[in-house]
């Protein structure tokens, strides 16, 4: 089980991680379960990632570029 995180995992950092699980999974003969632990770790890793990306989406889709005004924002919205 992934221990953790004391603060938020940004977006360059998680990317590097996943590409380093991916090369452990890749690269090597690993016993079963540990091979299966790296895959579960990813597979949070990825579904992180991909909320970030949404919530950056969001983000960006609220800027008015006729204005160039920014909307207000909730970032704690899923």
């Amino acid at each position: 089980m992934a221990a953790k995180r004391k603060k938020p995992l940004s977006f360059e950092a998680g990317m590097q991680e996943l590409d380093d699980l991916v090369e452990k999974l890749s690269s090597s003969e690993l016993p079963l379960e540990e091979a299966i632990a790296l895959y579960e770790q990813g597979t949070q890793l990825y579904a992180q990632l991909e909320a970030l990306l949404a919530q950056q989406k969001k983000r960006i889709e609220m800027i008015d570029p006729d204005t160039a005004e920014i909307e207000a924002f909730e970032g704690n919205e899923p």
